[in-house]
């Protein structure tokens, strides 16, 4: 459109010109020279904004877009997903972007009414893509497994799984290649080298967790079903099943009930207060760990991002009797 204009203000001058006995052609061919000088630097410099809800999400497109398209991340590292207050530059920052991701209102509930006032085509919703993996069990509120098949109202922490990562990489660069089809090769190119360090991860994790799928442990809130699922952990309950939600008086002496008997290690995350619940799991004389499901400021990659994940479970479970 601004080349558009552009052209079309340089011909009104130039027949403008022409009436005054200046050759038309030549004015034209010089102007047209000028202004391709100045309009193609601009752009190759207008790369695709990218607007990821959620740091793991950024770190996967970052992987996929390289230096091809600009990212940020709408929350930041300390919000939580399920509960934050989007700010007027946030609803600029949707309008503005090429490609909003998200995970869906499973997760981010409060970004659903917004959403909806964008264009589908500039969406992308990681929750409802196809060849994704669900966790086979889930632990419910007695803090026990039951199975569940099902993806409908599945944990919506997806990325926690790394097949899901693969997943998202691949949908991610087929809606690139439609924003940007010039870059198509280097979207392309970019998923598959991801999605086979991704793999190669996924082993070196099963692998190094396989000597503590039979510690128990619980986690704060029900958020690592997708983690737990894929590497056989043996996960026994949780403190809430949702941070935004108070964890009731029954659920707190059943998990204690629990913790004695199957319990090693309690997690906890760095962005609640868990005073009252550490203080239970000293009490029962449990380890306490520390899960980051979105990656602090030091995690600067999604490898990086599960890493850590696996490591705090090898830390707070290895060299434990029984």
């Amino acid at each position: 459109m601004l080349l558009y204009n552009l052209l079309a203000g340089m011909f009104f001058h130039v027949v403008v010109i022409s009436n005054c006995g200046v050759s038309m052609s030549r004015v034209f061919l010089a102007g047209l020279i000028v202004m391709l000088g100045q309009c193609l630097p601009l752009a190759a410099m207008a790369k695709p904004q990218i607007l990821a809800s959620i740091k793991p999400l950024a770190l996967i497109a970052q992987e996929v877009v390289g230096d091809n398209a600009h990212i940020e991340t709408l929350l930041p590292t300390t919000a939580s997903p399920h509960d934050y207050p989007l700010k007027m530059s946030d609803h600029r920052h949707l309008r503005d972007a090429d490609l909003v991701l998200w995970v869906g209102p499973e997760l981010e509930s409060f970004l659903a009414r917004s959403l909806a006032n964008i264009p589908p085509a500039k969406v992308m919703a990681t929750y409802d893509l196809p060849d994704l993996h669900w966790p086979e069990n889930t632990v419910e509120s007695d803090g026990h497994q039951h199975a569940n098949h099902q993806h409908t109202g599945g944990d919506p922490h997806l990325w926690l799984d790394p097949r899901n990562a693969q997943v998202i990489a691949r949908a991610l660069a087929a809606r690139m290649i439609a924003i940007d089809p010039q870059s198509a090769r280097v979207y392309q190119a970019n998923a598959e080298r991801f999605i086979a360090r991704i793999q190669q991860l996924d082993l070196q994790l099963n692998q190094q967790l396989a000597p503590i799928k039979s510690k128990g442990f619980a986690v704060y809130h029900e958020g690592y079903s997708h983690f737990v699922s894929r590497y056989g952990l043996h996960q026994v309950g949780y403190v809430t099943y949702a941070p935004e939600r108070r964890p009731g008086a029954r659920h707190l002496r059943e998990l204690h009930e629990v913790l004695k008997q199957e319990g090693k290690c309690l997690f906890v995350e760095p962005y609640y207060q868990v005073e009252s619940i550490e203080a239970m799991a000293k009490a029962i004389g449990l380890r306490i760990g520390t899960l980051d499901p979105i990656g602090d400021q030091q995690v600067s990659s999604y490898q990086q991002l599960l890493e850590k994940l696996g490591q705090s479970f090898l830390a707070c479970l290895t060299n434990l009797a029984g």
